[in-house]
């Protein structure tokens, strides 16, 4: 299998380090490759995934977007979803996301925490069990 490509916006950093560590120990557990990019934070996540589409066996993009004062929230949140499913479903592409929309930092901090709710697993083994699929599919035909 090619490597997985995980994309990670920085932006809430201590948020990106749990994330990163939950979702490499997953690959690392069931011996996949991979490669980490870092953007600045979740608008860039889309571009990346887009311009490197056809390089990778799959993606697992991670990110935090916290609620503040104004609509910048929804803003950041629907735009980066709706590109990154408009990508994915048209090209096709098996991904996992552990992209945290939540309302505060302290939901943040449990949602990233391998020890505790551990997302950015979960996004790790959404793409695999996807790749899995579509190569099970593939074989059958």
């Amino acid at each position: 299998m090619k490597k997985i490509l995980i994309i990670c916006s920085n932006y809430y950093d201590k948020i990106s380090k749990n994330l990163i560590i939950g979702t490499s120990n997953y690959l690392k557990e069931n011996d996949v490759d991979y490669e980490v990019i870092y953007v600045d934070g979740c608008l860039e996540i889309p571009f990346i995934l887009n311009k490197l589409k056809k390089k990778y066996a799959g993606f697992v993009l991670l990110g935090c977007i916290i609620k503040g004062e104004t609509d910048h929230y929804s803003v950041v949140k629907n735009i980066t979803l709706n590109h990154i499913y408009d990508s994915a479903y048209n090209n096709n592409l098996p991904l996992g996301t552990a992209i945290l929309t939540v309302d505060n930092f302290s939901q943040a901090k449990v949602r990233s925490d391998p020890k505790k709710k551990n997302l950015g697993a979960n996004a790790a083994k959404a793409c695999l069990n996807l790749i899995k699929l579509i190569n099970d599919k593939t074989k059958k035909k």
